[in-house]
């Protein structure tokens, strides 16, 4: 029988011979064994599976307000960390003044929600709006309402919707709103009850109403005396001697150094920035120390 007889033999018994030669490269090579094989069929194709990687983006959402203290409503910018969603823990909660001022690149709120997910701290953002009303709700007497809308209605109500820790609740404000950030520090400290433990006071005008702020921390001060204060305030100014508020932020630190509150936390930073710009480097350094 020649070959292709044979050929014609075995395909017509159902076997089909394939002669294949092996090559060499890749991983080896070999000779040329005959290899017998039968039907082949391809693998299902599978979708290539990609690593998850965790979400470096939070969730942005709004709130408002009505306050009895004020008699004023307030819109509320709330940024709840990648994390939150899935999980129950709590949070460190930030809550930010001016959360409405358009301070560049994007505006106050999104300028700290920015760095907050850049730097992955794991916070909650409150962002207060009501700057059209700055004039009245962060300078005496207007101050005083303030702080209770902030402490008697804002905290409770934020923080029955949200996980927050209560041992990490911030302030932070800046210019007139930096100077309000001091003044609850001393409306507190003065009734010796404390609702927050940071407090992040960037480019204070606390000479716009020197007599106030000078009033307000002796109050402070007869209050504490021979007591614990455990809280930290920062304190941060633009270098510029004219256009910053760079000597009433350095009357207000020595101060209170001079008073050497027990317990108390106090830093001062100086920026080569002016007045408004000085709010990103100051926050970001602030939660660097905090968040270590």
């Amino acid at each position: 029988m020649g070959f292709k007889d044979l050929l014609r033999t075995l395909a017509s018994g159902g076997v089909l011979l394939l002669a294949l030669t092996a090559c060499g490269g890749g991983g080896g090579g070999g000779g040329g064994a005959a290899l017998p094989i039968g039907l082949v069929t391809s693998p299902t194709p599978t979708t290539p599976t990609t690593p998850s990687t965790p979400s470096t983006t939070g969730r942005t959402t709004s709130d408002s307000i009505k306050s009895a203290q004020t008699g004023a409503s307030y819109d509320l910018s709330i940024y709840l960390p990648p994390s939150y969603d899935n999980g129950s823990k709590a949070y460190p909660i930030i809550y930010a003044l001016d959360g409405d001022a358009a301070n560049p690149p994007s505006g106050r709120f999104a300028n700290l929600k920015n760095i907050l997910e850049r730097r992955g701290v794991d916070a909650i953002l409150i962002g207060i709006g009501g700057t059209a009303r700055r004039s009245t709700d962060y300078t005496f007497p207007g101050a005083v309402s303030y702080h209770d809308f902030l402490t008697k209605e804002l905290v409770p109500y934020i923080e029955s919707k949200y996980r927050a820790d209560v041992s990490k609740r911030m302030l932070t404000g800046h210019s007139l709103s930096g100077s309000m950030t001091g003044y609850v520090l001393f409306m507190e400290g003065a009734n010796n009850s404390l609702t927050f433990s940071y407090f992040l006071s960037f480019e204070g005008a606390f000479g716009y109403q020197q007599p106030e702020t000078d009033s307000y921390e002796q109050k402070m001060y007869d209050t504490q005396k021979g007591k614990l204060l455990p809280v930290t305030l920062v304190l941060a100014r633009c270098g510029d001697t004219s256009s910053c508020n760079y000597v009433p932020v350095d009357k207000v630190y020595q101060k209170l150094l001079q008073r050497a509150y027990a317990g108390f936390t106090i830093v001062e930073n100086t920026y080569s920035t002016a007045h408004v710009p000085t709010d990103l480097p100051a926050f970001e350094d602030a939660m660097a120390m905090i968040f270590k």
